[in-house]
């Protein structure tokens, strides 16, 4: 498999979007209310174009991060590309991932959308424990390929036990331990 470009879906821009709604416009019509109905009607109309003011810049930068959010599979890790003003990119190389989580809110489960959570050895806690993961995927739809996807890449060679044949008896299974020990030494070695 080559390199797979993910991008989220433009659904989690409206959310975002709605989510910024619901902040600001209760904010703005408290305001408006104020202004017809308050002792100070100029203070409160500062508030308001200062109240529409942030909304038009948080919906800017809203849609100038969307277009900077970009994952990465391939063969060796998943990359994620984001930034407007800080650029980052963070690398999690497979044999690190100890955890995937999937999430849904209410509203993106009816937008069709999922938020994939990729925990490493450091943030195994989960997000039950307050650790963040370490590699967070916004924005997906097609979640259950997706993390198929990662989980088949998930399978390190050198990990993997050898196959022998099932021991019967005790010392059977000490010299099937002796004989995984020594090869594994014969590695370590070389």
């Amino acid at each position: 498999m080559g390199t797979l470009l993910i991008r989220p879906e433009l659904g989690l821009k409206k959310l975002w979007q709605l989510i910024n709604f619901i902040i600001f416009v209760p904010i703005m019509v408290l305001v408006t209310i104020m202004i017809f109905t308050g002792p100070e009607p100029i203070l409160f109309s500062v508030l308001l174009v200062i109240a529409v003011i942030l909304l038009s810049l948080s919906l800017l930068y809203i849609s100038a991060f969307y277009k900077t959010l970009e994952y990465t599979i391939d063969q060796d890790s998943i990359r994620l590309k984001k930034g407007v003003f800080w650029r980052s990119r963070t690398t999690v190389p497979y044999n690190k991932i100890t955890n995937i989580d999937i999430t849904q809110g209410p509203i993106e489960r009816l937008l069709r959308l999922s938020t994939i959570h990729i925990q490493t050895a450091g943030t195994s806690g989960g997000r039950q424990s307050g650790m963040p993961a370490e590699l967070v995927m916004y924005g997906i739809r097609d979640f259950e390929a997706t993390k198929d996807i990662i989980m088949s890449h998930l399978g390190t060679p050198g990990l993997r036990v050898s196959t022998h044949a099932e021991p019967t008896d005790d010392l059977s299974i000490q010299k099937a331990i002796l004989t995984e020990l020594t090869a594994i030494r014969k590695a370590v070695e070389k």
